[in-house]
């Protein structure tokens, strides 16, 4: 489903993340930046070099770096999401999601991909983290923006993808019937 709020379109799909032709796509890593085998073969060794360099991350914050090698995406934004159970996830996964919007804008980048950051190894409720990561991007599509243009929440599984699915069809119902913003679906 894809639907345009504002100023910028929204979409929901079911793909690799590290396959998607995107000016940044975000990767979510824990406090000490660490980086997967799976980000260093797609973008070289280079990425966990400078992943390293950058030492730490507050949970709910995120981090800009060079794609390296990838041929598909410019920029990679590394987000520090909230583990299940750590204490105040709701705030924290808010602010992971509104950290990314920001750092893209900032660094002038037209689109993104979005994870379902917190999901899986982390343990966050697939339906709340939906519902969170869904409303903050929305909520980004009132703030004042030049570069900001598309934003791809990617998702791994079918059964995770559903659930967002399902979610952002309902709050694009919610905005359409109460005509907050501009939205064409």
């Amino acid at each position: 489903m894809k639907a345009k709020v504002n100023k910028i379109t929204i979409e929901v799909i079911q793909d690799d993340i590290l396959t998607l032709n995107v000016d940044g796509i975000i990767i979510v890593t824990d406090p000490n930046v660490n980086v997967t085998d799976s980000l260093v073969s797609a973008a070289g060794e280079e990425v966990r070099e400078k992943a390293a360099k950058i030492g730490w991350v507050e949970v709910g914050s995120a981090v800009l770096v060079d794609a390296g090698k990838m041929t598909n995406a410019q920029k990679i934004i590394f987000s520090v999401g909230p583990r299940w159970g750590e204490g105040a996830e709701r705030g924290k996964l808010a602010n992971a999601v509104w950290s990314c919007m920001n750092i893209a804008e900032d660094n002038d980048l037209a689109s993104i991909a979005v994870p379902s950051i917190s999901v899986g190894t982390l343990g966050y409720p697939v339906e709340s983290a939906a519902q969170i990561i869904i409303q903050r991007i929305i909520d980004f599509t009132f703030e004042p923006t030049k570069s900001l243009k598309r934003v791809t929440i990617c998702l791994p599984t079918p059964p995770i993808f559903d659930v967002f699915h399902a979610e952002f069809k309902r709050q694009i119902e919610d905005l359409r019937e109460t005509g907050e913003g501009k939205v064409r679906v």
